[in-house]
């Protein structure tokens, strides 16, 4: 087996055995992270992400019959069933002291309380109301139609909190001055709503990120095997060498695809029973990690291609030998991760969070392969078991907890995970974003890189072939178009959507036919034959255990 060698571009970060297992680790946490995430509203304080209409029937001494109004519940605060009075049980209604309820009101213990909207926040106002022993919130709109409210930061509260239009507002304000009046709310089942271009952004995003990844991917295995013959000829030189990809193909292998979901679940459970400070602060101290690694490698990249005389070995300091390019390149990545940590709560943080993600992808992307399409089975059907258990079975078996919901909100303090792809709703409120988990990104992406070093596992040189990399994006697309239909129409009836549940039988089962279709079904199930199972080198199989005949390294 070869020596160990530094990582290309990034020998200060360590050596390729490291960042071997760093990549494992952080596959592990950015998957059960992402799903958890994935599942999560967009501030800490919100309770939902999807419009839900109420019915409010108001009854007064004034009227003989009741009248019917149409609310919009806020995007925090409880459900109404979940609220202290429950649905269709009828509430006393009251004017809040204070019409803006922007300071504290009179107490209206067990009482439905109308206010006006203007001066403060919305969470403001319900904050008050609830201090005042509240039993719901009733938000007078000064608007012609109804708009969702939003809020930010991480106040708890937990009543129901609606929005009527103000001439309903009105109404009910009249009926209150004329003697008492009683609201029994409940809930109507309305579709929920998808936001068209933050939809359209992460689809392009994670279809980029896929693409990027796939194109790196073969270009290193390509230039590897060119470094190869250079290497064997004593006159080519160190730096000749080093112009080609540095850090070789690492493996998944069916043990550790087999064991993948077992290790997220674990670190999911251990996230959950803990829910400590520190255990945030780790996961985003390795999403940091990550996103320097990623980004070091797309700066050096940029940087070599630009500037190719910088590309040489220089002596530093600790680091040792390290190519030239490798200096600038880990600093603007540093630099660029600092800017994020400082700046979280800014309204353009999200855009150096994409940034920082797709690197990341990117990176794994082109450096963990799969070696034939039986263990990419394994591991897209483990990992979409995991989605359904976590997501539809585990509420059942915990008292109707969530162990996801609860680990993406943060517990008690609303910590936050940056393990997702954010992109504003159109229209939204600050905070308000629609949002696709790295697992989503990274699972299928395995196996449409592994697709596209297949398709060209006897191209040594010239135009790659893209037979299959354009249909299985193609795929890609359609099980994530299909996820954003299941947003819509509320399949299983929450919020966030388990994406995999849709992207395996699309992405994984469209390889099967695709390849099934060519002839080649059975060479990619068992791996590439161009090589003897003798010749294949085990140091080259760093992830996990076990005997599986690679393709990807075989270019």
């Amino acid at each position: 087996a070869p020596p160990v060698k530094s990582v290309r571009g990034i020998g200060i970060m360590g050596s390729r055995q490291s960042a071997s297992w760093s990549l494992l680790a952080l596959l592990i946490v950015a998957f059960c992270a992402a799903s958890a995430s994935a599942q999560a509203t967009g501030e800490p304080c919100q309770t939902r992400s999807i419009p839900v209409g109420v019915s409010i029937v108001e009854t007064s001494v004034a009227r003989e019959n009741s009248v019917t109004y149409l609310g919009l519940l806020a995007f925090f605060g409880s459900t109404v069933d979940a609220g202290p009075r429950g649905s269709a049980d009828p509430i006393p209604l009251v004017v809040a002291s204070d019409r803006n309820a922007c300071t504290s009101i009179a107490e209206v213990a067990g009482k439905a309380v109308l206010l006006w909207r203007g001066e403060c926040a919305y969470i403001e106002k319900a904050r008050n109301a609830q201090d005042a022993g509240a039993a719901a919130v009733i938000v007078v709109s000064d608007e012609e139609e109804l708009s969702p409210m939003s809020c930010a930061g991480d106040a708890s509260v937990t009543i129901p909190v609606m929005q009527v239009l103000e001439k309903d507002g009105a109404q009910m304000e009249q009926d209150i001055a004329a003697g008492s009046a009683t609201v029994s709310i409940s809930e109507l089942k309305i579709k929920g709503t998808v936001d068209l271009t933050a939809s359209t952004a992460l689809l392009a995003m994670a279809s980029l990120t896929i693409i990027f990844g796939a194109v790196w991917s073969l270009y290193d295995q390509m230039s590897h095997s060119q470094r190869d013959e250079t290497e064997s000829n004593p006159h080519g030189g160190r730096a000749a060498a080093a112009h080609g990809s540095g850090l070789e193909g690492l493996e998944i292998t069916e043990s550790s695809a087999a064991y993948f979901v077992v290790f997220a679940s674990v670190v999911l459970l251990v996230i959950f029973f803990t829910m400590q400070h520190w255990v945030f602060i780790v996961i985003k101290g390795v999403f940091c990690f990550a996103a320097v690694q990623g980004l070091t490698a797309l700066f050096f990249a940029a940087i070599e291609s630009s500037f190719k005389s910088m590309s040489q070995d220089i002596n530093l300091p600790v680091f040792g030998t390290v190519n030239a390019v490798s200096v600038p390149s880990v600093s603007l990545a540093v630099i660029t991760v600092l800017v994020w940590l400082i700046n979280q709560g800014a309204d353009w943080a999200w855009v150096l969070q994409d940034v920082m993600g797709m690197s990341f992808l990117v990176n794994v992307l082109r450096l963990v392969h799969l070696p034939n399409l039986k263990v990419g089975s394994m591991l897209l059907m483990g990992a979409m078991c995991y989605d359904i258990f976590w997501v539809y079975i585990q509420p059942h078996l915990f008292g109707n907890e969530s162990v996801m919901v609860k680990v993406a909100k943060g517990g008690e303090k609303h910590e936050s995970l940056p393990m997702l792809f954010l992109f504003p709703r159109l229209g939204g409120s600050v905070g308000d974003f629609s949002m696709l988990g790295y697992g989503d990104v990274i699972l299928p992406g395995l196996l449409i890189v592994h697709n596209h070093l297949f398709d060209n596992r006897k191209v040594e040189s010239g135009r790659p072939r893209m037979r299959y990399l354009v249909p299985s994006i193609g795929a890609y697309i359609a099980g994530l178009l299909l996820t954003f239909m299941a947003l819509y129409f509320e399949v299983g009836g929450q919020g966030g959507q388990p994406a995999l549940c849709y992207l395996v039988p699309s992405v994984l089962g469209g390889t099967v036919a695709y390849a099934h279709s060519r002839g080649e079904f059975k060479e990619m199930w068992r791996g590439g034959d161009l090589l003897d199972e003798t010749e294949e080198d085990e140091g080259e199989r760093l992830i996990g255990s076990g005997s599986t005949n690679s393709t990807a390294a075989n270019v």
